[in-house]
C-alpha cells in the first residue's frame, strides 16, 4: 500500500475525505519520501559508531523537510488541531428548520402521553414559540 493510499484511507477513516485532497496527499507523501532519504544521507556523514552531527547541512533540511510535513498534514486534518478545525467547518450547526422540527416532534410526543393540565400549559407555551419562530 503506498503512502498516498495509506493517507486517502486516515482521511476516510476520519469522514473528512474529499477528491480534492488527492495533490495535497501527493505531495506529502513525495515530502516523507524526500524525509527518509534525507535521513539516510544525514546518518551516513557520520563515522562509525557515532551519530551524525546536528551541524551538518543535511540536519538543516531534515528540520525544514519536517516542517513542511507539518504543514501539509494539518492542511489535510491529519493533526488533532487541524481535524478539530476541519470538522468544525464543515459540521454546521443545527439550521431553523431542523430546530422547528425537533419542537413540534418533542410536542406531538408530549401530547401524545400527556395527563395532567401543567403539561398541556407547557406544550401550549412551546407550541406559541414554534409560532412565533415561524413568523
Amino acid at each position: 500500500m503506498t503512502r498516498e493510499e495509506v493517507y486517502a484511507g486516515q482521511l476516510k477513516a476520519l469522514g473528512i475525505y474529499e477528491e480534492a485532497f488527492e495533490p495535497e496527499i501527493k505531495t506529502l507523501a513525495q515530502l516523507e519520501r524526500e524525509l527518509t532519504r534525507a535521513k539516510k544521507a544525514w546518518s551516513a556523514t557520520a563515522p562509525k559508531g557515532s551519530k551524525p552531527s546536528l551541524l551538518d547541512p543535511h540536519y538543516g533540511i531534515i528540520t525544514s523537510l519536517r516542517r513542511e510535513i507539518l504543514m501539509h498534514r494539518e492542511s489535510l486534518g491529519l493533526t488533532p488541531k487541524a481535524l478539530r478545525r476541519l470538522r468544525g467547518a464543515t459540521a454546521a450547526g443545527p439550521d431553523e428548520a431542523s430546530l422547528i422540527t425537533e419542537r413540534l416532534d418533542l410536542i406531538a410526543q408530549r401530547v401524545s402521553s400527556y395527563d395532567e393540565q401543567a403539561d398541556a400549559d407547557e406544550i401550549r407555551r412551546e407550541w406559541d414559540e414554534v409560532e412565533a419562530m415561524l413568523e
